[in-house]
């Protein structure tokens, strides 16, 4: 069975890249296609959030670029990265650009497919399990009557304070009949929940933070809205954090 869904050498082309994601940590969490990326790869680019002992899957010869970026270390800007891709390709190098969970959910996959598009240079993107699909399994962890999920709501914390961005329509998200899901929204969780009491949200609403997911260093910080939008917490911990509001 397996023989006929591994993602042979030959359909990674020379001269392509291959944007795809390496989930949310750990590696039994990797997909199939996205491990033959990696033992095919020329240049493989990589975030800061994949965790690199997937990246001993590679080939001694592959190119390791490491293009790690946050708010508090910005080893590379993102054009930086589009260059490297576009330049290797035209080396004819595999290139893969290998991104914590999914290249496309808050990844800025999008940006880089647009610049490969304009240069021409042939692509393909494929999926990883995204850090909120796993964070997900606590749901029936806690006693909130809210465990059936009948939709749930992703955001980031990025657009929540950024001016640049549209604002984001709280009374909507606050109506949600489900989960609301930040990512990188660690430092702004207290103008977040703020927000979201202001358009309904009930203060008593129980909040879940956690850090490393689906790592053994993983934790876990359960709280309440009401707490979050009173202080500027942090409760201990540092991103990456994924914060399920239930």
């Amino acid at each position: 069975m397996f023989k006929n869904i591994i993602f042979p050498k030959k359909s990674f082309k020379k001269g392509s890249v291959i944007i795809a994601g390496a989930g949310p940590g750990d590696p039994k969490l990797l997909t199939l296609k996205v491990y033959n990326c990696i033992k095919h790869a020329d240049v493989i680019i990589y975030d800061g959030l994949v965790n690199t002992d997937i990246l001993k899957n590679a080939s001694k010869k592959t190119n390791l670029i490491f293009a790690g970026k946050s708010f508090t270390n910005k080893s590379c800007t993102q054009q930086q990265i589009i260059s490297w891709m576009i330049s290797h390709a035209i080396k004819e190098k595999r290139v893969l650009r290998l991104k914590g969970g999914d290249p496309l959910v808050f990844g800025r996959g999008a940006e880089e497919v647009e610049a490969l598009k304009k240069n021409k240079i042939p692509f393909q993107i494929f999926p990883g399990i995204t850090a909120s699909q796993q964070a997900l399994r606590y749901a029936s962890d806690n006693n909130n009557n809210n465990n059936k999920i009948n939709e749930f709501c992703l955001i980031t914390g990025h657009k929540a304070i950024n001016s640049v961005l549209p604002r984001l329509d709280y009374k909507k998200i606050s109506n949600i009949d489900g989960k609301i899901i930040v990512y990188m929204g660690l430092s702004q969780i207290k103008e977040i929940a703020k927000e979201l009491i202001g358009n309904g949200k009930k203060k008593e609403t129980v909040v879940e933070i956690i850090k490393n997911v689906s790592l053994a260093s993983e934790e876990k910080v359960i709280t309440s809205l009401v707490k979050c939008s009173k202080e500027n917490l942090k409760f201990g911990l540092s991103p990456p954090v994924i914060i399920i509001i239930n």
